[in-house]
């Protein structure tokens, strides 16, 4: 069990990177690209992410074969609006009331939401 446990763990890290690589370009993009609110890039930049988050952990890392199902989808949406509202709030204290640099804020932001998002994922979703 520990071993399954903790292969699972790298392959939830593995996927979290290209999320988080879609996360931060499309953030990045967005919020000083285009000059655009940082919060509101953030809820763009990270459902983009989510998308490709639901499709990899599903078949690679927690390995459902069975067919996906709505319930499924929306037990993750919810795990996902979850980490989104917890790291929206991590990133507006971060960068707006503590004053940090937008990168490290939204860096805060993504290691609250990989926290819930592979407890939330784990114990709820795919379990």
């Amino acid at each position: 069990m520990k071993n399954r446990a903790e292969g699972q763990l790298i392959r939830f890290a593995l996927v979290g990177i290209l999320n988080t690589a879609i996360d931060f370009g499309l953030f990045s993009l967005l919020a000083l690209g285009f000059h655009g609110n940082p919060v509101v890039s953030h809820v763009v930049s990270y459902s983009c992410g989510v998308l490709n988050s639901y499709f990899f952990n599903r078949r690679w890392t927690f390995q459902r074969k069975a067919t996906a199902h709505a319930a499924e989808f929306a037990q993750f949406v919810l795990v996902n609006l979850i980490s989104l509202g917890a790291s929206s709030l991590v990133l507006y204290l971060l960068e707006e009331q503590a004053g940090l640099h937008i990168f490290i804020s939204k860096a805060g932001a993504t290691l609250c939401s990989m926290m819930i998002n592979f407890i939330g994922s784990k114990m709820l979703v795919f379990r």
